[in-house]
């Protein structure tokens, strides 16, 4: 790593002033008589070990005084000292941020700098175990562990360029909570203490910009439209997989977050924004082991087991866990709907219309089971070897019963339908993966290699019985037994160098191919024993796809300044085949090409203010479900593509500042906006359908027209001590959209159509956390978003409050928590839903669970090298349930 010396003005005036106010002390700097601790320099006593009591020494002047003193006692504090040098040139090191943590939960108690002559001194702290952690420009961040039980010098602390290791000490980064590097915003989980019990989908609802909603869909700022990756790498996860992964991988196992708000081209992705999650670094000595149980009242219960074992260059990690709940919901939710079909004013002239109450009752009986192992290597000090692969399995039975009354309006007879749904469904789930990556450093400059394979596979499996019986209408009972299973598998090589051209500048090259394959089949019969074939909506789906990448970025640096700009390129080549006894059956081939500009300017002030300006243009294909005619049928329904779909292009300028403080925390605000061409949504209206002989609802999607969305965030941290912060982060934006389509009326009369529509909306999070007692921890959310529209659809307001604590026993080998979700029940009291805002068929849904509040609780046995934990996985406070990646 180069090293680069930052001497800021603020950092000047604090050790210019602390260093006038030690030498006025007596016996010159820090009361040490001879003026300085004794620090191994020339002329010095020999320096203690780190983490020792000077007085402790009987050779030292020091310790002959202090025996002569007043015993202290245990509530007095005491002052630390020490000096750092650097390991290669000796010189000491200046102007260097030092901070004193707690050794239990490496919270922050108290900070400092070296001055002029490399020295620090620490006042106010209280006897105990503690972390010594060194931050400096140029060096890799250190801890260093040491006991308080009174003054206690340190000697000289060495800091090696770019070392890894101390000894047997762990060496973590350690950084602030937030943090900007570019285009990306940094959410260091790991140095995130309210975070540690819960789940990875909690951690993400604490990274700037993002939200995860109550079905576990992932926005950031509000865009729908994200590609989540896992340690550098698309994560290639099917949707549901996907959720489970997020709700399922404890908080505690990551490193940090990266939200990507204005990809550039290094990430050949047709997402808007890139969410990165980063799992816990690899661990360099000896071995860690944890086990327990986590349950809540849902119920669900859940053990767990996690091993860790490294030595010298290798370190292997493994986990394991099963999961037994048995949930039982009760709801009620109501919906309207109004098709136009007279082709009149829009939002005025309906000839059908229906409202529909529903109260259900869903029991979900779950048996699931995870597996996970890691095994790294180091090949020697340039070369590093990473194996990892895993999976999980997933046993679902669920029974639903509802009870619906509908009115249902249509010419030339209004009606009204009551009517009971038994819905039964067995669906087991498989995924697993298997991954190598392998790494080589030419210098410690920042020239390397890195290759990585990957591949997936999943099978889904589910087996339905579908009962819906009429009070009046009897003619019109179902009775259906839908089988599918769908198999995909896929395999992807990743490969991206690095080569400085100069000490300010250099270029990164990548390129990745990949392959997925799926294959399911959807059998529908319109009986509960398999024996007639539903042949409208029984279907096939085979389809593959093969994609290259490829990008250059350059960066360059002036001073403060970073400049880097990027260009990607893409091809894609897709088969699919939708195979039915219909004459809607399909096949189709497509070849695309993409490519992805960027720009990113910052700058870093001396004082640590973080400025941004980027841009980037996205170009996005449509799918081959979009562009395919075949029509996928449901009850009422039925989907299509459009084959006359074109590319949408995103232009996306963001600007930021970001300003960490020592003693408040930090304070963040951006601007941001997207404009997006040609995009692509689903219009849906109405129309008699021959096959189903009824009027039902259909979608096809369109180049819509245009759509924005402007706004600004502030995101701020306050800690007022090392045992309480509080965390605010607020979106503000505008969101709206213009379309543009024809469209032909019950006559047969096309027409040229407009529609805009824009709406402000609003999103707040509040985060607290405090440890009290020295022992207690607790942990409170507050969150809520307004309502917000997307292209014709809006979502309702949610909001929830949840409150947990936390307490260690026994040097924390033994941990206990509860967590209390959704704590005033507003789920059950408002609940939650959306609008359907298509000018043409409109719609409403609200749905409110019984009850919304539940508590879980967990208990941690650890054994091992407690600084191991870290890198170790642990059960999940909410599903216990985890999965590496």
């Amino acid at each position: 790593m180069k090293r680069t010396k930052i001497f800021t003005l603020l950092s000047f005036v604090a050790m210019l002033t602390m260093a006038v106010a030690v030498d006025a002390q007596p016996g010159g700097p820090g009361g040490f008589p001879g003026g300085s601790p004794p620090s191994g320099r020339p002329g010095g006593q020999r320096p203690p070990t780190p983490g020792r009591d000077w007085n402790q020494h009987p050779d030292s002047q020091q310790a002959q005084q202090v025996k002569q003193k007043k015993k202290v006692k245990d509530s007095d504090t005491f002052k630390v000292v020490g000096s750092l040098r650097d390991s290669v040139s000796g010189e000491f090191l200046q102007f260097v941020n030092v901070a004193v943590l707690d050794s239990a939960d490496s919270s922050f108690v108290k900070g400092g700098s070296t001055n002029f002559d490399g020295l620090f001194e620490v006042t106010g702290i209280p006897a105990g175990g503690y972390l010594l952690r060194v931050s400096a420009i140029g060096y890799q961040n250190q801890l260093f562990p040491f006991h308080v039980s009174n003054n206690t010098a340190l000697g000289t602390l060495r800091i090696k360029p770019g070392a890894t290791t101390l000894q047997e000490v762990t060496i973590t980064e350690q950084k602030p909570l937030y943090a900007m590097d570019g285009e990306k915003m940094i959410y260091n989980v790991s140095e995130d203490p309210s975070i540690q019990t819960g789940t990875t989908e909690d951690a993400l609802q604490n990274a700037p910009g993002v939200e995860v909603d109550v079905e576990g869909n992932v926005s950031l700022r509000g865009v729908t439209s994200v590609e989540i990756w896992i340690n550098d790498k698309p994560s290639k996860l099917t949707e549901e997989n996907l959720k489970t992964y997020l709700q399922t991988l404890p908080a505690n196992a990551l490193a940090r977050i990266e939200t990507i708000t204005n990809p550039s081209a290094k990430y050949a992705t047709d997402a808007e924004a890139v969410i990165n999650i980063i799992t816990s670094a690899h661990i360099k000595s000896n071995q860690f082991v944890s086990f327990g149980v986590n349950g809540s009242n849902q119920p669900f219960v859940s053990p767990w087991v996690s091993y860790m074992w490294a030595k010298e260059k290798l370190s292997f990690n493994i986990f394991a866990s099963g999961r037994l709940s048995d949930r039982y919901n009760n709801s009620e939710s109501e919906a309207w709907q109004r098709i136009d079909r007279a082709g009149g004013e829009k939002g005025k002239d309906f000839d059908t219309s229906m409202y529909m109450h529903a109260i259900s009752d869903d029991t979900t009986l779950s048996r699931s089971a995870n597996f996970f192992a890691n095994l790294n290597y180091e090949i020697d000090s340039t070369s590093e070897l990473s194996i990892d692969g895993g999976g999980f399995f997933n046993y679902n039975k669920s029974n639903a019963d509802r009870i619906n009354n509908q009115i249902f309006f249509r010419q030339p007879v209004d009606s009204v339908l009551d009517y009971s749904i038994r819905d039964n469904m067995v669906s087991p789930m498989g995924f697993g993966h298997f991954g190598a990556d392998y790494t080589k450093k030419f210098d410690n400059e920042g020239h390397n290699l890195r290759i990585g394979v990957n591949s997936r596979f999943s099978h889904n499996h589910s087996k339905e019985w579908y009962e819906r019986h009429y009070t009046t209408y009897t003619n019109l009972n179902e009775d259906r037994y839908m089988l599918s299973d769908s198999r995909s598998a896929g395999a992807s090589l990743d490969a991206r160098y690095n080569r400085p051209y100069s000490k300010d500048g250099e270029l990164s090259y990548g390129l990745r191919a990949d392959y997925n394959s799926n294959n399911s089949d959807f059998n529908r019969y319109n009986d509960l024993d398999g024996n007639t074939v539903d042949q409208i909506r029984s279907y096939s789906l085979s389809g593959s796809e093969v994609s290259a990448d490829a990008d250059v970025n350059w960066t360059h640096r002036w001073g403060g300044f970073t400049l880097s700009s990027g260009l990607g390129v893409g091809i894609e080549q897709s088969d699919y085949i939708y195979g039915s006894t219909q004459d809607f059956a399909d096949t189709g081939s497509n070849l695309n090409f993409t490519f992805r500009p960027s720009v990113h300017l910052s700058y870093r002030t001396e004082s640590m203010h973080n400025l941004k300006l980027n841009y980037s243009m996205r170009m996005s294909n449509p799918s081959d479900e979009q562009l395919s005619s075949f029509r996928r049928y449901g009850e009422d329904s039925y989907s299509r593509g459009n084959p006359n779909l074109k590319a949408s292009y995103t232009h996306s300028m963001e600007a930021g500042w970001q300003k960490f403080f020592e003693t408040f925390g930090n304070v963040g605000v951006e601007a941001y906006g997207r404009l997006s061409t040609n995009e692509i949504s689903s219009l849906t209206d109405a129309e008699f359908d021959q096959l189903l002989d009824r009027i039902v609802s259909y979608s096809v999607p369109y180049n819509m027209g245009t759509s924005w969305r402007y706004g600004t965030s502030l995101n701020m941290t306050y800690r007022p001590s090392g045992f309480f912060n509080v965390r605010l982060y607020a979106n503000l934006y505008d969101y709206g959209y213009r379309m543009e389509y024809d469209r032909k009326d019950e006559n047969g009369v096309w027409s040229h159509k407009i529609d805009e529509r824009s709406k402000p909306s609003f999103s707040a999070r509040i985060n607290a956390w405090a440890k009290v007692f020295d022992q207690y921890q607790i942990t409170m959310s507050l969150n809520y978003s307004s309502p917000t529209i997307s292209l014709m659809s809006e979502q309702k307001a949610r909001y929830w409050f949840n409150i947990g604590a936390r307490t260690d026993f026994f040097n924390r080998r033994l941990s206990v928590f509860i967590n209390i979700q959704d704590l005033f029940n507003w789920g059950a009291k408002y609940g939650f839903g959306s609008e359907n805002t298509n000018p043409y068929y409109l719609s409403s849904s609200t749905n409110k669970m019984l009850n919304s509040r539940y508590i879980s609780a967990g208990v941690t046995f650890r054994f091992g090298k407690l600084e191991l934990e870290q890198n170790a996985k642990e059960g999940d406070s909410e599903t216990g349930d985890s999965l590496g990646g």
